[in-house]
């Protein structure tokens, strides 16, 4: 058995395979690197951490290379924590691009307690130029994530 209340996931960071059928019953807050993210590694984290109320996604370590091109397919199944538990969930060096914007609809459209969803670009001093994010882009990201429907009324959305 797992007893984390914190728990921080990278596959750029040698670490011993997740078990199959595992559960993380004490799990509240969970930190996911998105640098060489499977997002069904992610989706199966949900799916056994019944007491999450924090998810994270974040690309700690800038290995970006191929990850327009990763795949991400909606769950037949949503997670019981998205609907039943989950209040926060942050994005930091969010960029918006479509597998973002479908993983972020999918948490969004199913969170029916989720209190506040932030999302942060990347910021321009620690990215590569090519992947920085521009005015006109953090606006259009803006306006997506607000047109994205939500599972709970109360969900607040901050951009930063």
């Amino acid at each position: 058995f797992f007893f984390f209340f914190f728990f921080f996931f990278c596959y750029f960071v040698p670490q011993p395979r997740l078990p199959t059928g595992c559960v993380f019953h004490q799990l509240e807050h969970l930190e996911f690197c998105t640098c060489e993210t499977e997002w069904d590694v992610l989706i199966s984290m949900l799916q056994h951490s019944p007491k999450l109320l924090s998810l994270k996604l974040n690309e700690i370590h800038d290995n970006v290379v191929g990850c327009c091109n990763l795949h991400w397919d909606e769950p037949s199944s949503v997670p019981e924590t998205l609907m039943l538990v989950l209040e926060t969930f942050e994005w930091r060096n969010y960029r918006g691009w479509e597998i973002e914007r479908e993983l972020t609809a999918f948490i969004l459209k199913h969170s029916r307690r989720l209190k506040i969803a932030t999302f942060s670009p990347p910021a321009c001093t620690l990215v590569r130029e090519e992947l920085r994010t521009t005015l006109q882009h953090k606006y259009g990201m803006i306006t997506e994530l607000a047109r994205l429907p939500r599972g709970s009324a109360e969900c607040e959305l901050v951009f930063g």
